[in-house]
C-alpha cells in the first residue's frame, strides 16, 4: 500500500517539457510510481484539473536566519517553496564571534541546523562577509596574510562540513572593503571543493557594468560554477543595462565558463536604509561601525549633498518597511516621514532614522522597471527567488516574502506571456536543482523526493502588495514535503518533514 496517490494530474515534472497526464504514488518520502495506478493508499488527492510540479526551490534566500526562531517556515509552504539556498549577500549566521570574543564556526551551526526538523528544506552557502567579519570585524582595511590564512581556514572549515559555496555582499559592510584580489584568494577555496559562488555584486546601479565585470573576473579566477544575485539595473537611467550584463554572462559562458542568475519578479528591492544610503565611497580606513561615521559632522554634510544630487531630494521611492521605536513610519516613504518631521532635507531624514534605530531601519526601494524583470526572467539560465526569510513577527516586509512564486506564475505566463508555463516549472524547479547540486530535488521523475506542488494553473496568483503584504496566495492547492501534506487548500499544516540539507 502506497502513502499516497495523487490521480488525474497534469504532471509538469520540471524538466520544461509540456504536462502530460497520469496518477502518481508516494511511498516513504519518495516518488514510487507514475502511470495510471489501481492500487490503494492512505490518502489519495484527486488533482483532476490541477498542475503537479515537482516542489519549487527558492534560489535566493535568508531564512538561515529563521531556521531556529520559526523552523515551520510557513510564508514558504504557503508559496510552494520547498527548498532554499540559504546564507546569501555575504551575511551566513555562521561564522561568527560571541560576546567572549569566541568564533563559532559553520559546522557548529550546519550541525545544530541539521538536526532541526523544518517545514522546507535549505541548503546553506556561507558569506564571504561573514568570513571577514569573524576574522577583522568591520574594520575598512586589508587582512594581513595571517587573518587571510585564518579566514580560509574558517571557510574550509565551512565547505567539509557541508556548506554548497560561498555567497559575496560586495555592497555591504564589511564585504565592500575588501578588494578582488582578497576576495579570489577564498574563492579558490570555494574551487578547491568544487563549490558554487554567488554575489551580490558590488554595484547595482551606476557601476553596474563594472561589477559585473568583477565578478566574472573572480568567476575566471576561481573556475566555480557561479549565479548572479537578484540580478537587476537600479534607478531609471540605468534601465536596459541588463541586456548589456546579459550579453556579457552569454558571452563568458560561451567561452566555457558555468554562470546563472536568479531574480524576484518585483520592481522593488528590500534592504536596510544604511545600505543605500550611505554609500561606500564616504567609509574612512578602520571605520568600525555605520552609527559611528555618521557622529562626524563632515562626514554627515558630504553624503547629505551627495545625496540631493543624485536623487534631487525626492526620496518617495523608498518606503520603510521595518522602524524599530517608529512602527508609525512603516509603510511610509522618507517624503512622506520627513514632511511628518519637518525636515525639508530628506536625507537629513534617511540619516536620523538610521541613527535612532541602531541601524535597524530596512525599506523597499522602488528602483527597476518591468521591462528589465521581464528580461531576466526570460533569460534561459535565470532562477526564480524571494530574496526573504520568514515573517516571524515583523509587521511589515516586502511581499515577495510571501509571493514571489505565485506572482511569477500569474504575472509572466500569465498575464504578460513572457515564457511558457513548463519553461516557468524549469526555472523552479530542475534548474536551481542542477546549479545548487540538490540530489532528488527537482524533477518528477520514479525514485526522486516527494517534494510537490499541486496548483490551478489558471488561478494561481499572489494578493499580497506593498500595502496589504501579508494577504495570503490563491489556486495552490497542496504542498508535499518529504511525501507529507505540508500545505494543504493554500493552509501551512505545521509538517516539518524538511530538514537542512549538506553538501
Amino acid at each position: 500500500m502506497y502513502d499516497l496517490i495523487i490521480q488525474n494530474a497534469q504532471i509538469l515534472d520540471g524538466t520544461g517539457k509540456d504536462a502530460y497526464e497520469a496518477d502518481l504514488a508516494i511511498k516513504n518520502g519518495k516518488i514510487a510510481k507514475i502511470e495510471t495506478i489501481k492500487e490503494e493508499a492512505h490518502q489519495t488527492i484527486n488533482a483532476a484539473g490541477l498542475c503537479v510540479s515537482p516542489g519549487w526551490i527558492d534560489s535566493h534566500s535568508h531564512s538561515d536566519r529563521t531556521i531556529f526562531t520559526y523552523p515551520e517556515q510557513k510564508e514558504k509552504t504557503e508559496q510552494g517553496i520547498t527548498v532554499s539556498i540559504v546564507g546569501q549577500c555575504g551575511s551566513s549566521v555562521a561564522p561568527y564571534v560571541d560576546e567572549k570574543g569566541l568564533i563559532h564556526p559553520m559546522s557548529e551551526y550546519l550541525e545544530k541546523a541539521a538536526a532541526t526538523p523544518q517545514g522546507s528544506s535549505a541548503a546553506v552557502l556561507v558569506g564571504f562577509n561573514a568570513l571577514r567579519k569573524a576574522v577583522l570585524g568591520t574594520e575598512n582595511r586589508a587582512p594581513t596574510p595571517d587573518e587571510l590564512e585564518k579566514m580560509k581556514a574558517l571557510l574550509r572549515d565551512a565547505m567539509e562540513s557541508g556548506a554548497i559555496g560561498m555567497s559575496l555582499g560586495l555592497l555591504y559592510v564589511p564585504g565592500c572593503y575588501a578588494d578582488t584580489e582578497e576576495v579570489i584568494a577564498l574563492a579558490k577555496v570555494v574551487g578547491e571543493y568544487k563549490g558554487l559562488l554567488a554575489s551580490h555584486i558590488r554595484n547595482e546601479a551606476d557601476g553596474l557594468m563594472d561589477s559585473v565585470r568583477e565578478f566574472i573576473q573572480i568567476i575566471r579566477a576561481s573556475g566555480c560554477r557561479a549565479v548572479f544575485s537578484h540580478h537587476k539595473a537600479c534607478m531609471p537611467w540605468n534601465w536596459g543595462k541588463v541586456k548589456d550584463t546579459l550579453a556579457l554572462i552569454d558571452e563568458e559562458n560561451a567561452q566555457g565558463a558555468d554562470i546563472y542568475l536568479d531574480v524576484y519578479p518585483y520592481v522593488a528591492s528590500s534592504t536596510i536604509l544604511s545600505a543605500r544610503y550611505v554609500p561606500h565611497q564616504f567609509h574612512p580606513a578602520g571605520v568600525t561601525s555605520v552609527l559611528d561615521m555618521l557622529k562626524d559632522p563632515d562626514i554627515c554634510q558630504r553624503i547629505k549633498a551627495w545625496g540631493r544630487e543624485t536623487y534631487n531630494n525626492d526620496l518617495s521611492w523608498t518606503m520603510i518597511s521595518l522602524c524599530p521605536g517608529h512602527p508609525e513610519y512603516e509603510g511610509l516613504t522618507l517624503n512622506e516621514i520627513a514632511d511628518l518631521r519637518g525636515d525639508t532635507d530628506r536625507m537629513e531624514t534617511a540619516l536620523q532614522l538610521i541613527r535612532e534605530t541602531d541601524n535597524q531601519v530596512s525599506a523597499c526601494f522602488f528602483m527597476m522597471c518591468e521591462e528589465d524583470v521581464e528580461t531576466v526572467i526570460r533569460h534561459p539560465r535565470a532562477m526564480l527567488c524571494t530574496d526573504s526569510a520568514s515573517a516571524g513577527s515583523s509587521s511589515h516586509y516586502h511581499p515577495r516574502l510571501r509571493a514571489s512564486f505565485p506572482r511569477a506564475i500569474a504575472q509572466y505566463v500569465r498575464e504578460r506571456g513572457a515564457v511558457t508555463l513548463p519553461e516557468m516549472i524549469r526555472k523552479m524547479t530542475s534548474l536551481p536543482a542542477h546549479v545548487y547540486g540538490l540530489r532528488g530535488k527537482g524533477e518528477i521523475k520514479v525514485g526522486a523526493d516527494a517534494d510537490l506542488c499541486i496548483f490551478d494553473p489558471e488561478k494561481i496568483s499572489d494578493k499580497a502588495d506593498f500595502v496589504h503584504f501579508s494577504l495570503p496566495n490563491e489556486g495552490l492547492h497542496y504542498v508535499i514535503v518529504g511525501g507529507q501534506i505540508a500545505l494543504e487548500n493554500g493552509k501551512a499544516t505545521g509538517v516539518r518533514a524538511a530538514k537542512v540539507l549538506k553538501r
